[in-house]
């Protein structure tokens, strides 16, 4: 794994883990729909890149496929 994708990866762990940091602040219960909403209420609310990091995020923990273009 190169470095970039790396950095990627971790920033998308980052994100993941303030949504359900969000949550366990909020006292909801840690599951799949809940981290989802998380998600994207901090999509909806970010700016630039972070939305594209956010988008990543829905993705993998919906374990969708990746997008291929």
């Amino acid at each position: 794994m190169d470095i970039d994708k790396s950095e990627k990866m971790h920033d998308i762990y980052a994100v993941i883990g303030y949504a359900i940091s969000c949550l366990i602040a909020l006292g909801k219960p840690i599951e799949t729909e809940n981290i989802l909403a998380q998600l994207r209420l901090g999509e909806r609310e970010s700016i630039d890149g972070m939305k594209k990091l956010h988008a990543e995020a829905i993705r993998i923990v919906a374990n969708d496929k990746p997008k291929t273009t």
